[in-house]
């Protein structure tokens, strides 16, 4: 699925106590939903603040939440230390989200170098990441 523009896709896991009532209160539409513990979400643009407090305060440590946008896409990462920190991707961030992303996931950093592909391998945001961020059809 592409999302319109002024909408973000987010896979959301390692926040089980993030209730489903919580993210449709927020205005986060779920579109899939894997096993227990993992949503394929929608948020609209004006619902990203709400969407990134809930995931600020859910997720559990050693994981992130990433939001997919045609236009940009969104980390928030939930430090083993309680610590978070958000990232917009650009060229400057890039090689520090790539790690970052190797160690929360326990890839190899060949894997996650290249972000797009490495998010294209997810068929949840495959076709986003064809059409507007540079990954390889596959």
């Amino acid at each position: 699925m592409i999302p319109q523009s002024r909408e973000y896709l987010s896979l959301l896991m390692g926040a089980p106590s993030l209730s489903e009532a919580a993210l449709l209160a927020a205005g986060v539409r779920i579109l899939e939903r894997y096993g227990e513990n993992l949503l394929g979400l929608l948020v609209p643009a004006d619902s990203v603040p709400a969407y990134k407090e809930l995931v600020r305060d859910g997720l559990q440590p050693g994981f992130w939440n990433d939001l997919v946008s045609p236009e940009e896409i969104v980390f928030v990462f939930k430090f083993r230390d309680g610590t978070v920190r958000e990232f917009v991707l650009d060229d400057e961030n890039r090689a520090e989200i790539s790690v970052l992303c190797s160690e929360f996931n326990g890839d190899p950093p060949e894997k996650t170098r290249d972000l797009p592909n490495y998010f294209a391998a997810n068929r949840f945001y495959r076709d986003v990441m064809v059409a507007h961020h540079g990954a390889e059809p596959r």
